[in-house]
């Protein structure tokens, strides 16, 4: 017998599959030997559906906010479980599990998907999250590539949150503990340049000439190669006249006022600068 083949993601939209020459009563027998569901009378799932995409198909939505964000490699703040679902404003859906968006989308989600257009995800995450957080997911997106920056500025955003991550989020991180050193330094009025090269490779973040920050994610830790590699890279660092600040996941989410604070106490002794006379 003729069997249904699911793609990677669990899904399939009935009408695609009748498309391809499938009758309405050979489906039905077909997903019926499979142990295949029929959602809405119009989702063909596998029974071991992702959640997230089993409450949007459920409900006549689409996965958006940060429960899109694995869909799109994207980094995104933790303790966010809840599924969030997009759906068409006037929708009568209701859901006591589920976090539903109904405002408008910013454009059309991609046919026959269950996971929501880019530029609504981030939208999406410009409303629930706080400003740093959205933040580190419109970065995650520029650095991974999903979207380039000259798009984020061109598109109608309908909010003025939404404008300003366009215009202040950059690709130059490579982790969100990055992206919430960066700007958290840049609230209290002190720049941070990104991938700098000295001594061969470039920092996470140097600030005035002198002061160096390396931000040790959870990679760091788990690979010792890499962590000696680190540490010899400091050591040259200082012996070029660098001071150098390493700071980790706990400092930058648990204990970020003390991390301002010796950042701002090393500032205020000048080990941002360069001394008189020498080299760059």
């Amino acid at each position: 017998m003729r069997r249904i083949i699911l793609p990677s993601q669990g899904y399939l939209h009935r009408a695609s599959l009748l498309e391809t020459g499938w009758r309405p009563d050979a489906l039905r027998r077909a997903m019926t030997e499979q142990g295949l569901e029929l959602l809405r009378r119009t989702w063909v799932v596998a029974p071991d559906l992702d959640s997230r995409l089993r409450h949007a198909a459920t409900l006549g939505g689409v996965v958006t906010c940060v429960s899109a964000t694995d869909a799109f490699g994207l980094w995104r703040p933790d303790g966010t479980t809840r599924p969030h679902v997009r759906l068409p404003p006037h929708s009568s859906s209701v859901s006591d599990v589920a976090r539903l968006h109904r405002s408008q989308a910013v454009t059309l989600a991609p046919a026959r998907q269950l996971v929501d257009a880019i530029e609504n995800v981030l939208a999406a995450v410009t409303a629930c999250l706080p400003f740093a957080d959205a933040l580190v997911v419109w970065e995650s997106a520029l650095q991974r590539g999903v979207v380039a920056s000259a798009h984020l500025r061109a598109v109608a955003w309908k909010t003025t949150a939404a404008r300003q991550l366009a215009d202040t989020a950059g690709a130059l991180s490579d982790s969100g503990l990055e992206t919430l050193f960066v700007d958290g330094m840049r609230r209290v009025g002190v720049g941070v340049l990104q991938q700098v090269v000295i001594g061969g490779q470039p920092v996470d973040g140097l600030i005035g000439d002198r002061l160096v920050v390396q931000i040790d994610g959870f990679a760091h830790h788990s690979d010792a190669a890499q962590r000696r590699k680190d540490i010899r890279h400091d050591r040259l660092l200082r012996s070029l006249g660098y001071t150098v600040f390493r700071f980790d996941y706990v400092d930058i989410v648990h204990n970020w006022p003390r991390v301002q604070a010796e950042v701002l106490r090393a500032l205020a002794q000048g080990l941002h600068l360069a001394p008189r006379g020498a080299l760059a």
